[in-house]
């Protein structure tokens, strides 16, 4: 299996990103299952725990695909707001079609790059996966300190960068060569399969991601490393008086 693989440029990237996901969409859930060994519904819950949301409080779940942190915001905190945003229309289709008619979740497309709402909107914002895919993460960081309201959470679920040498080369064998053909076998000649990896490359370590967060205004971030870091939560707090 060859390893050439490029990715799109930047300014592609919007466009490329929401017609591969639009194209996966259907067997999305059954790759990430298959991928993570379902670790990414443990994963997710922890994401959902640490926005430590209260009753009636509001939530954004960012670039949310076919919507699996947006439900469980709702099984968690029943009482609270959920606005799904993604700008993948068939992602959303399936999110929809997931949803229970008074599950207390709305779906809307839109980009995280410009998201649609005024500033000190929401209580937490959660992120899975989607920080990678941005065109520019640190513009995306700040429309999310935006919408957050003062006191306000950011959690994000994305890879990261495993420390320990020897696991870190499986992880990359794993993540290289067996994840494209596991999408492969689910979706022939999808090199959406291939992207998923290669994003991974650009987008900064665990360390690195802290320091931005704080630079972009966030007051705190904490890391969350499982699997020896291949996978990691962000947790980031807003000020209360900004």
């Amino acid at each position: 299996m060859s390893m050439t693989y490029t990715l799109p440029k930047t300014e592609e990237k919007s466009s490329y990103v929401e017609k591969k996901f639009d194209e996966i969409a259907q067997k999305y859930d059954l790759f990430n299952d298959l991928i993570t060994l379902g670790m990414h519904r443990y994963w997710k819950r922890f994401v959902v725990r640490q926005t430590g949301l209260r009753q009636d409080n509001s939530c954004l779940d960012l670039c949310c695909g076919t919507g699996d942190i947006a439900r469980e915001i709702i099984r968690q905190y029943p009482s609270c707001k959920v606005t799904g945003l993604d700008f993948s229309q068939e992602m959303l289709n399936v999110a929809e079609s997931k949803n229970s008619s008074n599950s207390g979740i709305e779906y809307l497309q839109g980009d995280a790059m410009d998201i649609p709402f005024s500033e000190a909107s929401f209580d937490a914002v959660t992120i899975g996966y989607g920080l990678r895919n941005v065109p520019n993460l640190d513009g995306c960081l700040q429309e999310i300190l935006r919408v957050l309201k003062p006191g306000g959470v950011l959690v994000s679920l994305d890879v990261g960068k495993v420390r320990l040498p020897l696991i870190a080369e499986l992880n990359n064998f794993y993540f290289f060569r067996i994840v494209p053909l596991i999408g492969n076998w689910l979706m022939p000649d999808q090199e959406m399969f291939k992207y998923l990896p290669h994003s991974s490359l650009e987008y900064p370590n665990q360390e690195m991601l802290k320091r931005l967060l704080l630079e972009t205004g966030f007051m705190q971030a904490e890391i969350h490393d499982f699997v020896f870091g291949a996978s990691t939560v962000h947790v980031a707090h807003k000020s209360n008086n900004s």
